[in-house]
């Protein structure tokens, strides 16, 4: 006579209920940053500098004073965002400053995740568990890379933009693909980048959307904030002073110019930057618009972003947040293809927007002294990393297509 055993309940988790496990870890994550911006920002009252400027931005409109004649923090930083986007930041200053900052690293957070699954989601993963615990180990791996953690200290609004534009022109539909990324480019001028590549790409629909939806935040602005319009549109958003807080040599201004800056002022700083500017610019946007054509239109406007950084007259440590579709897009590439010296390359440019940042900033807070010495080695490494970038996408697509020539020459 045989007998049996009786055993508790069996819990499996099935793949919907591991996907929605991975998703409240990453929810999980989230709500921890939130918490740890509200009680630093409690009891410190320190970070989160580029917030504090919006919320005074709000703040102005809200008081119907001049947003462009305020002044905040030690640093005397000043508001340098169109009006229009002075009057989306007005909720900021309707709560205290500990409950903006938990509130803004939470829809930050959350922002990155979803810019992650969408990018998982471009390759074979489809399995909805998979893709959840790709994304949440690819979060895991991209928040503690410099421009990611800046973004998040400095209260910057970086990853939202991006995601914004992500979606508009990868998911958007037909009809309307554009007036996002135009939005967008009227709260930070230089999303602006994208409609001369839809051009480029022939895309023209998209390309009037998108100047439409731009032109539609300047009306609102002038319409509801004339004075400040006027200000903004009349000369303060070509005053790069306004941003550099008066230092024209910033060692953390990661675009051509801030490194021309560097040189001696014997040297032809402003030609030689707009030089530079129309031979990258140029080049940049048809490399960009090639390597939609080869390799999707995520690649394209990663490539595209990237011209944008490198010919902005500033581009600060937390606008390079387009690190994470070009190491993210990489690496997938490198997973299929199976490459080792790819895989390294990945984990290199990595390392890259991990390391240098942390080790500029340590240097320029405990030995000063070698500011000149140091920095310099470091503030060109995301320029160095964005021209290889598109050097490298002309060179491998050119031989690519050369390939593709030959091969057809020799069949016919």
């Amino acid at each position: 006579m045989s007998s049996s055993v009786s055993a508790g309940p069996r819990i499996r988790l099935g793949k919907r209920d591991g996907g929605s496990f991975q998703m409240a870890c990453g929810v999980l994550i989230a709500l921890s940053g939130a918490l740890t911006a509200f009680a630093f920002n409690t009891i410190y009252a320190k970070g989160w500098i580029d917030l504090e400027v919006y919320r005074e931005g709000g703040a102005a409109v809200l008081g119907r004073t001049s947003v462009y004649d305020l002044t905040v923090g030690g640093n005397s930083l000043k508001f340098t965002y169109s009006p229009f986007a002075a009057m989306l930041f007005t909720p900021l200053a309707l709560v205290g400053m500990e409950v903006a900052a938990a509130l803004w690293v939470l829809i930050c957070i959350l922002a990155l995740e979803v810019l992650i699954w969408i990018l998982v989601g471009r390759t074979a993963v489809r399995n909805r568990s998979r893709r959840a615990t790709h994304t949440l180990l690819v979060v895991v791996a991209i928040l503690p890379l410099y421009p990611v953690t800046l973004t998040l200290w400095n209260g910057q609004i970086g990853i939202i933009l991006l995601l914004a534009v992500v979606v508009d022109l990868t998911h958007g539909k037909g009809k309307w693909r554009g007036v996002i990324t135009g939005i967008v480019a009227g709260i930070k001028l230089t999303p602006l980048i994208f409609i001369p590549y839809l051009l480029v790409t022939r895309r023209f629909r998209a390309a009037l959307m998108a100047g439409l939806g731009f032109l539609g935040t300047v009306i609102l602005g002038f319409l509801l904030l004339p004075a400040d319009s006027r200000d903004y549109w009349g000369g303060a958003f070509f005053d790069t002073q306004r941003v550099i807080a008066g230092q024209e040599v910033n060692f953390f201004n990661q675009s051509i110019r801030g490194v021309l800056m560097l040189l001696p002022d014997s040297w032809p700083i402003v030609p030689l930057w707009l030089a530079l500017c129309a031979v990258v610019g140029t080049g940049g946007l048809l490399v960009a618009a090639w390597t939609a054509k080869k390799a999707g239109e995520l690649a394209g406007i990663t490539a595209c972003a990237i011209v944008g950084l490198l010919v902005s007259p500033v581009s600060w440590p937390h606008h390079w947040v387009w690190c994470i579709p070009l190491l993210v897009l990489w690496a997938q590439r490198a997973q299929r293809v199976d490459a080792t010296l790819e895989k390294v390359g990945v984990g290199f440019l990595w390392f890259i927007f991990l390391l240098p940042g942390y080790v500029a900033l340590a240097i320029l807070f405990i030995y000063p002294s070698h500011v000149g010495t140091w920095l310099m080695l470091l503030t060109g490494s995301y320029v160095l990393s964005g021209l290889s970038t598109l050097l490298a996408l002309a060179v491998y697509f050119g031989r690519s297509d050369w390939r593709q020539r030959r091969r057809g020459s020799a069949d016919g």
